[in-house]
């Protein structure tokens, strides 16, 4: 079930990106790619942290992180509660960089650990959408180091080298190095999709990791 479900998104990967980052007609004008990605991010991303890092116990650990997402209740305290062109990180109190420390310090206690990834997860997720919202609206500074840092392609290196681990004796120094190599060939490609911010070459080989790892817990 878990190689069918990667196989099809990766096909989807490549064969929708165009298609899913067109603007919808509604009033907030949010892309597709950038709703998918947000939301991905706080469910399916935590799913997969914990099934590469904790193996057998992975559900347990999945559950504590996809709960971390109660972060979010400190929205209840902005006005409006909702709106897609703020940033979360430093908006809300739960979401300010004190508190990021605090949760980044949850990782050296046993007892706390996994809830301090599912909540920095949370946070990464949100940085990558304020990067996203301010790309929408023009106002990104250095985009040639930050623009689109997660993107439908990411999906398709987690799948791809998932199937690495797989079906070939691909070791992670392998894995490494071709990911790093091939993530400076792209600087020379002229194709479109090797247009990329040096923040998605570096999430890239993150993703590539995680695939690489899923299916090594699945050998």
């Amino acid at each position: 079930m878990l190689k069918r479900f990667l196989f099809f998104l990766f096909i989807w990967s490549f064969v929708f990106p165009e298609n899913i980052n067109k603007q919808n007609s509604d009033s907030l004008n949010v892309s597709y790619s950038q709703k998918i990605i947000h939301f991905s991010g706080h469910t399916i991303l935590p799913i997969a942290i914990s099934y590469a890092g904790y193996g057998s116990s992975w559900k347990p650990a999945a559950k504590i992180m996809i709960a971390s997402n109660l972060v979010d209740i400190d929205h209840l305290l902005a006005k409006p509660i909702y709106n897609p062109d703020r940033c979360s990180v430093g908006s809300h109190p739960l979401h300010s960089p004190p508190m990021i420390g605090l949760y980044s310090a949850m990782l050296f206690n046993e007892k706390t650990e996994q809830l301090g990834i599912g909540l920095l997860t949370h946070m990464v997720v949100d940085c990558v959408d304020c990067i996203n919202t301010k790309e929408r609206l023009g106002i990104l500074k250095y985009p040639k180091l930050y623009r689109d840092p997660v993107n439908t392609y990411s999906v398709g290196h987690i799948a791809f080298w998932y199937g690495m681990s797989q079906f070939s004796e691909t070791e992670v120094q392998h894995m490494l190095l071709f990911s790093l190599g091939w993530e400076l060939i792209e600087l020379h490609l002229p194709f479109k999709f090797a247009q990329e911010s040096y923040l998605n070459k570096f999430f890239d080989i993150l993703f590539n990791s995680l695939g690489f790892y899923i299916g090594k817990q699945t050998l």
